[in-house]
């Protein structure tokens, strides 16, 4: 059976190229034409879910602005030195989680692997199609402790509306009282509608002197800290020097 031209070329109107593919395509299916209408229906509707489905995940994963993303759970290394719990991370990149509303802290040494952790968090989180969004605490900051205009709101949203909100370098040095009111703002805004893994040098213990000592690092340390999961990375070796690459 010959595909319609007519169709086909709707098909293209309505920017659906993938199920006019399809519907070329099945003239080359052996078999076809004894196919009910429902089968070939099902084929043709099932290419563009599937096509819909990777496009969206190369969009989630391009937004999202991770540094390392090609990280991937299945490469995680757990050198003995590292004492990393597999159970642990494999759960965690299952995104329950995400669903929940948790959050997730990963610490250790400068070069441990944070960020390549978190990232590779990050992409399962993607994959399951949740929006993300990585950034650098210094940049977060630098973006919300400026005159409140348009442009403001604009990344302000940008970080309270994504599923996952991934903030790298948390806390490395003590912030300004504004740059804390700025914090308490944002983990304000997402405490029960998004997720956040914050990669930190220091154990939550050390947080509140960066925060200011005051009621708003009362606030913020409560808000992230009594919901969330740790994973804590161990060694004295940086991940530069490991062989192989692969975290």
């Amino acid at each position: 059976m010959m595909a319609n031209e007519s169709t086909m070329d709707k098909m293209h109107q309505m920017r659906l190229s993938v199920m006019a593919r399809a519907y070329r395509e099945q003239e080359e299916v052996p078999g076809v034409s004894e196919m009910g209408f429902d089968e070939r229906l099902a084929m043709i509707v099932d290419a563009e879910w599937d096509a819909r489905r990777v496009n969206k995940r190369i969009r989630l994963l391009r937004q999202a602005g991770f540094p390392e993303p090609d990280a991937n759970v299945d490469d995680v290394r757990y050198d003995d030195d590292r004492k990393l719990d597999r159970a642990q991370i494999l759960e965690l990149s299952n995104c329950g989680w995400i669903r929940s509303h948790r959050n997730v802290l990963v610490t250790g040494a400068s070069g441990a692997g944070k960020t390549w952790i978190s990232n590779a968090l990050g992409v399962a989180a993607c994959n399951a199609f949740f929006t993300v969004r990585y950034t650098r605490l210094p940049e977060l900051l630098d973006e919300l402790t400026v005159f409140k205009d348009e442009e403001w709101l604009k990344q302000r949203k940008k970080y309270i509306k994504c599923d996952l909100l991934i903030i790298d370098d948390w806390l490395l040095e003590k912030v300004k009282s504004n740059e804390a009111r700025e914090i308490m703002e944002v983990i304000e805004a997402r405490d029960r509608t998004g997720s956040l893994i914050l990669c930190s040098q220091f154990a939550p213990s050390a947080w509140h002197a960066k925060l200011g000592n005051g009621a708003i690092a009362d606030a913020v340390i409560d808000r992230i800290v009594y919901k969330s999961y740790t994973i804590h990375i161990e060694g004295e070796e940086s991940m530069r020097k490991r062989m192989g690459g692969i975290r």
